[in-house]
């Protein structure tokens, strides 16, 4: 009797086993899988003492929380498509520490990089960014994942190199990579 209740314990541990093993194969590997893909395992490459720019770019004035960003820089987008604006990368100037200041008082700048001497009309507006020394954060991930383990990464070498976070910072999002630039 107890060598039955034994070979069912076995048992029954045999086949949890295999369950496991398949469990594994059929959700867990997809999901590193797909993580992997969208650049949840990348790290950011900091590089210091570049010369960056200039920049000539249309944009729309966002407040308030980050998150929304993306919707604004959609209705930047839409509004160049309508004008009939060549454009380029995505672009955000950063005005405000989302740390240090409250979200109703956040301000930025989003939209898209243009040629100069581009002429656009409301709601767009144009500005320059000209040549200056830059710290650059690159990370190639997914816009989501990017933008946290970007700020996250130039946190840490302002800590370690003992500088302070110098804003507004710019972001440029092309081919599926964030470069964040701080000016130095």
């Amino acid at each position: 009797m107890v060598s039955s209740s034994f070979a069912r314990v076995l048992t029954g541990y045999l086949d949890l086993k295999k369950n496991w093993l398949y469990f594994l194969l059929a959700f867990a590997a997809p999901l590193v899988g797909i993580f992997w893909w969208v650049g949840g395992f990348a790290s950011a490459r900091v590089e210091s003492n570049l010369v960056r720019g200039p920049y000539h770019y249309a944009y729309l004035v966002h407040s308030g929380d980050y998150s929304k960003l993306p919707d604004k820089q959609l209705e930047a987008l839409r509004a160049l498509q309508v004008q009939g604006v060549v454009h380029g990368a995505a672009i955000t100037l950063m005005q405000n520490d989302p740390r240090t200041t409250a979200q109703s008082k956040l301000v930025a700048q989003t939209g898209y990089l243009v040629e100069a001497g581009v002429s656009v009309r409301e709601p767009l507006k144009l500005a320059d960014i000209p040549a200056r020394p830059v710290l650059v954060v690159q990370l190639r991930a997914h816009p989501r994942l990017a933008a946290g383990k970007v700020y996250a990464a130039l946190l840490k070498y302002l800590d370690e190199h003992g500088m302070k976070l110098k804003l507004p910072t710019l972001e440029i999002y092309q081919n599926s990579t964030l470069t964040v630039e701080m000016d130095i």
